[in-house]
């Protein structure tokens, strides 16, 4: 990740110098926090302490408390612990120890990728360019895992092929995890405090934390909209609409843009429309993400001049 940072940064600067005026997209994407968890000793060591306590007062409560601070209302309330998942106190030595260095591994893997992002986004505020940049900043792929099991792993491929690896299994390789020579993953009472206040973790469909993604934005020093949190959905398609309302971009030939908070009600009510037989509200209608045809069909629009085309070769498609 260095490298990828190194290089990024160095591609930026010498974008701007050959050509100031022209604006840059850079897509910089690390393996952080996603397993295999692998980072360096010296950053593994560094979180050691604050790993320890994590697991001595590993109830799910204090995450809480931390997390409301940060992007969860005063009035969420705390899911139940599943039942599943061992108390930190009825964990025998080994697993205390085990579990300990998996969250050290994590942590510091987390901490590295924090720092290798930071360097580049002093590289943008070397280019005097930090107040025109929009920074979407998106960490992991829904809910924290929990397909460590129980344990833990030193090799993921045990999961993936069905096997099981028991705390003593792993602790043979203790001085190994998180180096090159381990596929390490945490164990499922990480992933299920990680996702706090919810009560599971990614991958189980029934629970509401495991299957969304926290976003920060930035957005540039001319938009208004700072230091505020957000509590409603948004889908790959608001990203669009947010880059356009941040750039400041007037509506191209009289076409209505939605805003980047998209009224997921009001699509709703388009599609039953539609299922009825009902034709569109008036107006042009560009995006309706729960309508279940072809991407072309979804942007075919009848009051276009090409529409009738369109249609015709979405029919022919079909």
């Amino acid at each position: 990740m260095t490298d990828m940072t190194d290089k990024a940064s160095a591609w930026l600067k010498f974008q701007k110098a050959l050509t100031p005026d022209r604006p840059f997209f850079i897509y910089f994407a690390p393996g952080a926090t996603h397993a295999p968890h692998h980072v360096a000793k010296e950053w593994i060591d560094s979180t050691r302490a604050s790993s320890t306590r994590a697991g001595t007062r590993c109830g799910r409560r204090p995450w809480r408390v931390r997390s409301s601070s940060a992007s969860c209302r005063p009035v969420t309330k705390l899911a139940p612990k599943p039942e599943a998942i061992k108390d930190w106190a009825t964990l025998s030595a080994d697993e205390k120890k085990l579990f300990t260095r998996q969250m050290e591994i994590y942590a510091g893997f987390a901490e590295f990728t924090d720092t290798e992002i930071g360097r580049l986004i002093d590289a943008v505020r070397e280019t005097g360019q930090l107040d025109n940049t929009l920074v979407i900043y998106i960490l992991g792929d829904n809910g924290t895992s929990a397909e460590g099991g129980m344990s833990g792993m030193y090799n993921e491929y045990t999961y993936f092929n069905g096997g099981v690896e028991s705390v003593a299994d792993i602790l043979k390789h203790y001085d190994q995890l998180g180096g090159p020579m381990s596929y390490g993953h945490m164990s499922a009472g990480w992933a299920v405090a990680g996702d706090t206040p919810f009560s599971w973790a990614k991958q189980v469909g029934s629970d509401y934390g495991g299957n969304q993604t926290g976003v920060i934005i930035r957005w540039p020093d001319r938009v208004k909209a700072k230091g505020e949190i957000r509590s409603q959905f948004h889908h790959v398609i608001d990203v669009a609409p947010t880059v356009l309302e941040a750039a400041g971009l007037p509506e191209a030939e009289g076409r209505q843009r939605h805003p980047p908070a998209a009224d997921r009600r009001g699509q709703l009510r388009l599609h039953l429309r539609r299922r009825q037989g009902a034709g569109p509200p008036p107006g042009p209608v560009l995006r309706d993400v729960r309508q279940p045809r072809p991407l072309r069909r979804r942007l075919v629009r009848a009051d276009h001049p090409q529409g009738a085309v369109g249609a015709e070769a979405a029919r022919r498609a079909d």
